[in-house]
């Protein structure tokens, strides 16, 4: 039966999603991009209403219509005072961009374009829609059609003097804007045609505070007609509809408008006209010249539209009989009878009864079947727990949500259980007392029963019996029943605490032995690596396109291998940190990068916030070592954290350290830059906090760090003449404070990319013995207009330049290279051609202080290298300068 049900809901399911050639359809729609100029702005309530109609419209056409809106907010800034800069707007930012179809709403966004299309969108047909005009000949444009905002007064004027016979005086208030002068047109041309003599008054351009002292005073033979129009008082911007309201809410006489948007704010009502089916009729024209249609074909819509609306409220509030208005008028505020009920509500009321009975149905069905499961769980329980005393292994199993079914004697044991003591329905919490542990294990269980998946050999520390801290290797295994259904968590562990403490001290004896080996094996080796990836990847990027996505997915390539070229040099320098790779460097936005890979990888109960001081003096930094310190600190923050959760803060802002806190630092009195790192974990215990900076000095087990880390951040920071502290936070956790001397206060020339101009047509001879990069550093040489000679055997370098010595203005040459090292073939030049200057490169530090004592050799440069690398040292080394890299 359970089995029939959900294949009947399967079916469903199926029958209401939609069809593949329906979806293949909608991929294949051709592609039309139409830009839209709305004279007002996104929020008022007639031109949001002209968009929704021309979205709804094009939305439900055959085309994939890309429809960008431009808002010029005519109606809150005067239209000759932001022309100008539109024009240069939108003339800069449409300058690569190619559309089919131009739509205007309303009459300052026609006239913009009628006056600029030439020049900002030559050849676009024009759809403008909302605009208020009397002659023909003001939309006699090229290339253009459109629709006319055009409403019948009449029947606004017959309905107001069927329910106010006695009404002689019109009053209109509206303001001096584009639309507002051309409204009052219509309304004058109009008022003259009705057949009714009515004097007329036009109060447009008025404050809304004399338009309220003049209404209290107006006489009963009078009314007002409302037109759209923006109002500030004190600094702030009244809608048409706050308007309108505050004039109700003022006056004695009623009020009649001709625009739906404005209807339940104070109107009697009117013949209105609607926003959303005027854009829906103008995006109706586009369409018709999307499919081909010329704009000059199509006549210019002119008929009036509009329907009845009249306010329930207002006509009570004046006493208005309902039974005077026209047939099919629309009511709004209406009081409804309690026991109408839409078609849709009651549709949907009616579904949701039958899904709650299936739902209802499905959950007795699971807790049925769920019941026979855990008896049948539990018989086969009973039997286990007697083999599982007999396992040395801790031994535990458990049901689906997480509670004990049964522990073995071992497991007991370790705990200091009692084992006659009953464990059922009692949860990790309840009997394992190391909250930690308790986290994780309850985690991994659901992790196991949700994914069916099994965890193996994991290892843990927690806290034993005793109170001493243990190793345990655990294992969780999925406990499934007879239809494949996972029902429970069998867990075994086996103690290794013995064996972790032999590993740990033999882990000790080897750290500076792991060390050197790790700096000396990867230095070489690992910087070839990367200079040819650096090469490689700047003669692809001088191929492409600057602006295309590759590019900048090259220069992301660029970046990171910059980056671990100088981890590189990290772990090589740890020991004597040096001031290679200082520049002017934007601290906030070296932050903000390592937040940003700090976010995306800590779990969901650890939160990480950043706080950046605005403005800040540039810092004469290594940016690595800088994002260095900060992912070192917040990785401690983490695992300080990691079993209960918090929060991580990085804050950066300016300082003045005054001298007793110099003195502490260890610094000279003055601004500083201060990085804050805090967290709101169990703090550093009082008698470690001495220790914390050693090297290799560790709280954490060898699988999660090896005792660098707090090391390294502290000679970067003293290698930057910072000053470093560490506090306990009130409330618990532990703040690191790092001072860095501000630069020159500018905040000018942060990151710079000291690039530089390099004489074209020098001769450049480039010795390499790896392939890989005498196949890319060449022609990154040629791509900077120098001519380049490449090869691979020194011998044969010496033989060349012993042929012509003025052959070549500049060497190049590696430092390792069999059969002749990179100075030894210097000291061979410089008998051949003394004054011909030599650059060495190398992948290791030790070639700087090879190339001391000949002095032929102008630069040293350290791999990897990029072509600016090369530019600075190839300028140092033509112009003569001698220095090292």
């Amino acid at each position: 039966m359970r089995r029939s049900f959900i294949f009947i809901l399967l079916l469903s399911c199926l029958w209401l999603l939609p069809s593949p050639e329906s979806v293949a359809a909608a991929d294949e729609k051709p592609k039309k991009t139409v830009l839209c100029l709305n004279s007002y702005h996104d929020g008022y309530q007639w031109s949001d209403g002209i968009m929704r109609g021309i979205r709804a419209t094009l939305d439900n056409s055959p085309y994939k219509i890309d429809l960008q809106i431009e808002y010029m907010d005519a109606k809150r800034y005067h239209y000759e005072d932001v022309t100008r800069m539109l024009l240069r707007l939108y003339n800069e930012k449409f300058k690569n961009e190619k559309f089919d179809l131009l739509i205007t709403s309303d009459n300052d966004a026609y006239s913009f374009a009628t006056q600029y299309r030439d020049i900002l969108f030559p050849g676009v047909p024009l759809v403008y829609c909302g605009v208020n005009f009397l002659n023909t000949d003001d939309t006699d444009s090229d290339n253009a059609t459109g629709v006319i905002e055009s409403f019948d007064l009449s029947k606004t004027l017959d309905v107001a003097l069927r329910l106010h016979p006695n009404k002689r005086r019109i009053y209109v208030v509206g303001d001096s804007s584009t639309a507002g002068a051309a409204i009052k047109r219509q309304v004058q041309n109009q008022l003259a045609r009705y057949g009714v003599p009515l004097a007329a008054e036009y109060w447009t351009d008025m404050s809304l505070r004399n338009v309220l002292e003049r209404v209290e005073r107006l006489d009963d033979d009078s009314f007002l007609f409302f037109i759209p129009y923006y109002q500030v008082i004190d600094g702030r911007f009244l809608t048409a509809e706050e308007v309108m309201q505050a004039i109700s809410d003022r006056s004695s006489v009623p009020i009649y408008t001709a625009w739906e948007f404005l209807a339940g704010n104070g109107a009697v009502g009117g013949n209105m006209l609607s926003g959303y089916l005027h854009g829906q009729r103008a995006a109706q024209v586009a369409l018709e010249i999307l499919d081909g249609r010329s704009a000059d074909e199509i006549p210019v819509y002119r008929e009036t539209t509009g329907e009845y609306i009249f306010d329930y409220k207002v006509m009570q509030r004046l006493h208005l009989p309902m039974d005077l208005l026209p047939e099919g008028s629309t009511i709004l505020n209406a009081p409804k009878a309690f026991y109408e009920l839409s078609k849709e509500l009651f549709w949907t009321i009616m579904v949701s009864f039958v899904l709650l009975v299936l739902v209802l149905v499905f959950l007795l069905l699971a807790m049925l079947e769920r019941r026979r499961v855990e008896r049948k769980i539990k018989d086969q329980l009973a039997f286990q727990e007697t083999l599982m005393d007999t396992i040395p292994q801790l031994v535990s199993w458990k049901d689906a949500d997480g509670r004990y079914l049964g522990i073995n004697r071992a497991f007991s044991e370790f705990f200091g259980m009692d084992h006659s003591a009953g464990v059922a329905n009692k949860t990790t919490h309840d009997i394992i007392r190391d909250p930690e542990y308790s986290s994780w294990a309850a985690a991994a269980d659901k992790a196991v029963i949700n994914k069916h998946e099994a965890f193996r050999k994991v290892r843990r520390k927690l806290m034993d019996a005793q109170g001493d801290p243990a190793w345990i290797e655990v294992n969780k295994v999925p406990i499934h029943d007879r239809a494949g259904q996972v029902v429970g968590v069998l867990s075994m562990a086996d103690n290794i605490t013995t064996e972790l403490n032999l590993e740990k001290q033999l882990l000790q004896s080897q750290k500076m032995e792991a060390i050197g080996t790790l700096a000396g094996g990867i230095a070489h080796d690992f910087n070839n690596i990367l200079t040819s990836i650096i090469n490689s990847t700047e003669l692809a990027v001088g191929d492409l396109d600057p602006d295309s996505v590759t590019t900048r997915d090259l220069e992301r390539v660029l970046k990171a291998a910059r980056r671990g070229g100088r981890v590189v040099k990290q772990i090589l320098a740890f020991s004597r940190p040096s001031t290679e790779g200082f520049r002017p460097t934007d601290l906030g936005a070296v932050i903000t990068e390592a937040v940003g890979l700090l976010e995306s990888s800590m779990p969901r109960n650890i939160e990480v916030r950043a706080g950046i001081a605005p403005a800040l003096s540039c810092v004469h930094a290594d940016p690595t070592q800088i994002h260095q310190v900060v992912m070192n600190l917040c990785t401690n923050a983490f695992h300080a954290l990691r079993g209960r959760g918090g929060l991580i803060k990085v804050g950066l802002d300016g300082a003045e350290v005054g001298p007793e806190d110099a003195d502490l630092l260890g610094l000279t009195a003055g601004e500083y830059v201060r990085l804050t790192v805090e967290d709101n974990g169990p703090g550093i215990p009082s008698e470690i906090v001495d220790k914390i900076f050693d090297p290799f000095f560790t709280t954490k087990d060898k699988t999660e760090g090896t005792g660098l880390g707090l090391a390294v951040v502290h000679g970067i920071v003293h290698s930057h003449r910072g000053g470093l502290q560490v506090t306990a936070r009130e409330g618990g956790g532990t703040v690191f404070t790092i001072y860095l001397p501000k630069g020159d206060g500018s905040g000018a020339g942060c990151e710079a990319d000291g690039s530089e101009t390099v004489a074209a047509g020098a001769r450049i001879l480039f010795v390499e013995d790896d392939r890989d990069q005498l196949a890319t550093t060449p022609r990154l040489l040629e791509t900077m207009g120098f001519e380049m000679t490449a090869l691979e055997s020194p011998a044969a370098a010496l033989r060349m330049v012993g042929d012509d010595e003025n052959r070549f203005d500049l060497v190049i040459t590696d430092y390792d290279m069999p059969g002749m090292s990179g100075t030894q073939m210097a000291k061979d030049l410089a008998a051949v051609a003394p004054n011909l200057p030599i650059i060495l490169v190398s992948g290791r530090e030790d070639a700087v202080h090879a190339a001391a004592d000949l002095p032929n050799i102008r630069m040293v440069v350290i791999k990897p290298y990029d072509k600016q690398d090369l530019s600075r040292a190839i300028n140092a080394a033509l112009t003569g300068e001698r220095q090292g890299e």
